[in-house]
């Protein structure tokens, strides 16, 4: 029986990828993530694809045809919750007066865009 109805809507899978993977069937793939369905209940997954030294997320699809554009604002906010938050420093990236996140010399954003946060 699957447990998808107990997952938050964005969950960190990076230590258990394969695992999470094995009741979900492949439906379309995108930009380093694929659309996936729990073969049990039919719900959506957007998922990660395998990314060494990255942490992979799994979000929950809504509707199927914006999967692609979901999850990047939930990915966001669970990163800036498992670094702790928001510092009062500016990010390091040029001309942004943004804060940055805990632990890295970026505001969200900039960390997000460059991979280093996910």
């Amino acid at each position: 029986m699957c447990d998808c109805n107990e997952q938050e809507n964005v969950i960190d899978i990076t230590n258990n990828h394969k695992a999470f993977q094995n009741g979900l069937i492949a439906l379309d793939f995108g930009n380093w993530e694929k659309l996936m369905e729990c073969s049990e209940c039919g719900q959506l997954w957007k998922v990660s694809e395998f990314e060494k030294y990255q942490t992979l997320y799994a979000v929950k699809v809504p509707d199927l045809n914006d999967w692609e554009d979901v999850g990047d604002a939930l990915i966001k906010e669970k990163i800036v919750q498992d670094r702790g938050g928001i510092t009062e420093q500016e990010c390091m990236f040029s001309g942004c007066e943004h804060k940055q996140v805990k632990d890295s010399a970026y505001c969200i954003d900039h960390l997000y865009e460059t991979g280093t946060g996910h």
